[in-house]
Order: C-alpha cells, then structure tokens, then sequence
C-alpha cells in the first residue's frame, strides 16, 4: 500500500498534518481557535487556526464548511481541540480535509527553501493563491512569470518563453524533462482564446499540475545540489578526523602560542 499521497496534503485528518512552517511531514496539530464571519449576506465562512505540536506556529484555514470539533486530552497536558471523529465518510474512513477548504495561509502547505531566489518564491506564493480562489489566468501569468525570471537568474538563451525553457531544460539536464514539458503548457493561456472569451480548456488541475512540476524544478535547481554539498563537506570533515594522528599537522595550541607570544613582548620591554 502506498500513502505518498498524504505527503502532498495539507491537513491529513484529524490528528496530524504537514506543518507548513517547520516542513515536517504527519505531525501532531491543534486547533487553538475557531471562528467565524458573514461572507455575503447568505453565506457563512469558518475561521480554524492550527498550531503546530513541533514548532508552534500557527496557520490559518477557512472553509464555508462548519466542521465538528471536540476537546481532547493530549498525552495528559490539558485539553486540546480537534476536528470530531463524527466528520468520517460513509466508508469508515477520514474525509478528505484538505477539500473542506478553500484558502489557507501560509497558502502552500510547504514554504519554499528560502535556497531558492526570493522574486521565484513569491510569484509561487501569489499563483497558489490565485489558484485558491480559481483565478486560473492570473496563477498561470504568475507561473509563466516565474520562468521568465528564472530565465533571467540562469542566464537562459532564446528570444520567447519556448526558447528559454529549452534552454533551461538542456542547462539542467539533471531535472525531470517531465517538468519543464509541462510548463511549456503555460504558454495556451496567453493565446487569442482568452481575449475573446471563448477559452474553456483549463481547469484548476491543470494549473495544479503546472505549479506543482514548477515546485519541483525550483527544488532541484537550488535546493537538492545545496544539500548534495552540504552532505559531501560532512563526509570530508568525518574522513579528516579519522585521519591518523601522523598524517595531521602539529599546531602549538592557541594559548600556549598566545602566552609565549606576550612572553617575548615582555622581554622586549623590559630590554628598553
């Protein structure tokens, strides 16, 4: 059985959800605050702020859903509340969560790496939030955005968007070509279609998957070679102190080295 799946999700049920702000994946939360406000006349929005058990940071979710909470006793440190057990679906198993809301902030359910060029990160951040609302067309521009300052960054060759993700796509050969083939996708929403008001191709999968393989790419760019080389400087600085003690320069110690040090200059004054 594979459950990679809840890896992508934001809330999994409800006891654990991936923590946004520490990156940590199927940890304990609590909903600390629960309220709610008139979103139209007819219209109810739900107000829930999870804290996270690890780092304590709290994020905000809201759904036009009212859903069931209880307190609870967590391992005997107070009372804590979560969604009830009452919200399972019809076979026995958790609902799905993460469909009961509409907008989360943080909007992403993981932080990008503050390793990948800030201008990079917060076009991601504005497109999901677009995507949020089902803005279809501006979480595409955002997302189109991002590879043209990519380009930029990268020092991409080509005159249009084709060109320059061709140019990417053979700069790093070592990302998914799957990726950059999707993003060359992009460029449909910038056709006549959408001027004109005839444009019904796209739903908000499909700008799902286009953000999802721009995650992706940006983490493999920037990201997965800062950890290859942060590992590599561990395993040399493991190799150097197992080295024998021969092969290791002798050092006088600092102190030693500072004392003889005030010694001479002592010496030097006493002989004026």
């Amino acid at each position: 059985m594979d459950d990679s799946d809840l890896d992508r999700k934001y809330i999994i049920d409800e006891h654990v959800y991936n923590c946004a702000f520490c990156n940590r994946r199927n940890v304990g939360y609590a909903i600390v605050e629960g309220s709610y406000f008139n979103w139209t006349r007819d219209k109810t929005c739900y107000v829930y702020i999870l804290e996270c058990s690890s780092c304590s940071k709290k994020s905000m979710h809201l759904s036009f859903r009212g859903l069931a909470l209880e307190s609870w006793n967590h391992y005997g440190q107070g009372k804590w509340t979560r969604f009830s057990a009452l919200n399972r679906s019809g076979d026995g198993g958790f609902e799905n969560y993460d469909e009961q809301f509409f907008y989360s902030v943080p909007t992403s359910f993981f932080v990008l790496d503050s390793r990948i060029p800030r201008i990079l990160r917060e076009l991601v951040i504005e497109a999901e939030g677009c995507l949020k609302s089902n803005f279809l067309t501006g979480a595409s521009a955002c997302a189109r955005k991002v590879v043209y300052e990519l380009s930029k960054l990268q020092g991409a060759d080509g005159d249009n968007y084709e060109d320059k993700l061709k140019s990417l796509k053979a700069k790093f050969g070592e990302v998914e070509e799957v990726y950059f083939d999707t993003l060359l996708t992009i460029q449909q929403l910038t056709s006549t279609k959408v001027h004109e008001g005839s444009y019904d191709g796209w739903s908000s999968n499909h700008v799902r998957l286009i953000l999802a393989s721009l995650r992706e790419a940006l983490h493999e760019i920037y990201v997965v070679p800062a950890k290859r080389d942060d590992r590599r400087r561990e395993i040399l600085a493991l190799k150097a102190e197992l080295a024998p003690t021969s092969d290791k320069a002798e050092k006088v110690p600092s102190d030693i080295e500072h004392s003889s040090n005030d010694g001479d200059l002592g010496e030097s004054s006493d002989d004026r």
